[in-house]
């Protein structure tokens, strides 16, 4: 068993020298949204995307996050918040008239100038060539969840500060999710397994990932090759029961082609 433990460790070891580059230049393209509480206190509200397109920059989100609370979003960019400002588009409403029905869930925001400049003082707009399209799914591929869940953002004792630390999680696709029985569609929509559990080189042991929500409008990120990524969705939800443990998320085609009719 002690043998076991060891391999794990040294397995972590070496995919954190591999894989940790990637994550890192994924989280300066990954955004912590926060609005406002119930209390008038700052709070974390859900993560998003900065895009490049052409000459023009978008964020990219689910739709929940940001569609019904646009003037109340902001980001937090050193010690200034800033209401992102734009043309807002997202996903039809269903008939119920709920975003929790919504199986696309997708917000693109084109930015105004001042935004653009705001963001790019922080983060690196993700470029058209890490973003793939008509991504063909392997069960043997590397695929990571990066994003900002509420659990990991606090607000630092004594300090007007607030501090969020993101967390990604890697996963696989599960292509025997029941897309019909969720109300998906397999053309417009990746399901990921989603467990919790982990192991890290600090802990081989399995043991469960922090809480995900607040991860929507995050990014699923393939990896390949060396050191190649490639964007190929953005997260919605979670469905938790007993046979299907899964992330879902809107493939990036979606996103692409909201874009392209903005335009």
């Amino acid at each position: 068993m002690a043998n076991d433990i060891e391999i794990i460790s040294k397995v972590n070891r070496l995919k954190n020298k591999l894989f940790y580059p990637r994550l890192h230049d994924a989280f300066r393209s990954t955004i912590c949204f926060f609005r406002d509480d119930e209390k008038k206190l700052v709070a974390p509200a859900g993560s998003g995307l900065f895009l490049k397109i052409h000459d023009s920059y978008y964020v990219a989100t689910a739709a929940h996050v940001i569609a019904e609370h646009y003037n109340k979003t902001f980001v937090i960019l050193d010690d200034k918040e800033l209401v992102l400002g734009g043309r807002l588009v997202s996903s039809e409403l269903p008939i119920s008239g709920s975003r929790d029905d919504d199986k696309i869930d997708i917000s693109i925001l084109k930015l105004d100038t001042t935004s653009a400049k705001g963001l790019l003082t922080r983060f690196k707009p993700i470029e058209l060539s890490e973003i793939q399209t008509d991504h063909n799914l392997n069960e043997t591929s590397t695929y990571f969840s990066v994003g900002y869940p509420l659990t990991r953002t606090e607000k630092i004792w004594q300090k007007n500060e607030i501090k969020s630390i993101g967390h990604s999680y890697q996963t696989v696709p599960n292509i025997n999710f029941n897309f019909d029985k969720f109300g998906f569609s397999n053309k417009s929509t990746i399901a990921l397994e989603y467990d919790q559990l982990v192991t890290n080189a600090k802990n081989p042991h399995p043991h469960y990932s922090p809480d995900l929500t607040g991860i929507s409008g995050s990014g699923i990120w393939y990896f390949t090759g060396i050191n190649l990524k490639h964007l190929v969705g953005v997260t919605i939800e979670r469905v938790n029961e007993v046979d299907f443990k899964c992330l879902i998320a809107t493939k990036i085609d979606v996103v692409v082609k909201m874009i392209e009719e903005m335009n």
